[in-house]
Formats: structure tokens, C-alpha cells, sequence
């Protein structure tokens, strides 16, 4: 039988992995650029994974939304990640401490619901916090895909 849990965590992984592909392939000029000035760079992108999946993994841990945790503090640290070596290498780190928290939550707490700093009053379960890294990493792979053909790279990534 099929473990969803596991599943869920090997995708997880690949998500993350792929991602990374995707701002590894792109030359060093392109990884920060922003189509039209007006749009996020790759580069912001796997900042913004990296934090997120650190993010989710500590709600995992805790059975709640990190103490602190703001706007402003999210871009702080999206903002230490400033190289595409150092948003990769967080990525892949916080990947990690995320499948760990995955796989060591408690399966009779998926349904518990947690506030989340997301609105006034934003809940959702922690399955959906489980879930949550992995779209918002195949999210922003197919953003940074776009971003590619916009410069004429049409291959696929990390696949």
C-alpha cells in the first residue's frame, strides 16, 4: 500500500530539486532579472521557497505559526539569500527540515486547523500547511519557466 505521507514527501523533494534546476540553468545575468522591471526575478522566487518551506516546517514542529513571524520578516529573510548559490543551498536545507517535519507530524492532527498570519483570520488544516511548499514550488517553476522563454530557453529542467 501506497503511503500518501511518503508520496507527498518525495514530491516535495522533486519540486524542490527541479526548481533549483531551473534557476541553475539560467545564465548568471538572467537569474535576477525582471521581465518588463516590473515582474520577480527567478532568483526571488526560490528566496521565497526556501523561506516558505522553512516557514511550513516550523508550523509542523511547533503546532503553530513561528512567534515574530511578519511580512517584514519573511523579506528579511528572503533578502539574506542575496546569491543564487545561497538561495539554492537554502532551498535544499530547508527542503530537508520540511520532509522531516512532514514525516514526523502525527496523522491524527492532519485535520487540526492552525492560524496562519495570512488575513485577519486565516486558518487551514495541517495537511493543507503540509501541502502548501510543494505548489508553491511547482508554482514558481512554471513561473521561472516562463521567465526562460522569454529569453529564448524553451528546454526542459530538472524533469
Amino acid at each position: 500500500m501506497i503511503d500518501p505521507i511518503d508520496v507527498i514527501v518525495t514530491d516535495t523533494r522533486k519540486a524542490a530539486e527541479t526548481l533549483a534546476a531551473n534557476l541553475s540553468a539560467m545564465p548568471d545575468d538572467r537569474q535576477d532579472w525582471r521581465p518588463l522591471d516590473a515582474g520577480r526575478s527567478a532568483l526571488d522566487q526560490v528566496q521565497e521557497c526556501a523561506v516558505i518551506n522553512d516557514f511550513c516546517a516550523a508550523i509542523l514542529r511547533d503546532r503553530k505559526t513561528p512567534e515574530g513571524w511578519s511580512y517584514d520578516s519573511y523579506k528579511a529573510e528572503c533578502a539574506k539569500l542575496d546569491t543564487p548559490t545561497k538561495a539554492v543551498q537554502a532551498l535544499g536545507e530547508a527542503t530537508e527540515r520540511l520532509a522531516a517535519a512532514i514525516t514526523a507530524f502525527p496523522s491524527d492532527a492532519l485535520e487540526i486547523e492552525v492560524k496562519l498570519p495570512f488575513g485577519d483570520d486565516f486558518r487551514a488544516s495541517f495537511l493543507r500547511v503540509i501541502l502548501m511548499p510543494y505548489y508553491n514550488m511547482v508554482y514558481h517553476t512554471g513561473q521561472i519557466a516562463y521567465i526562460q522563454t522569454l529569453y529564448g530557453d524553451t528546454q526542459m529542467h530538472g524533469m
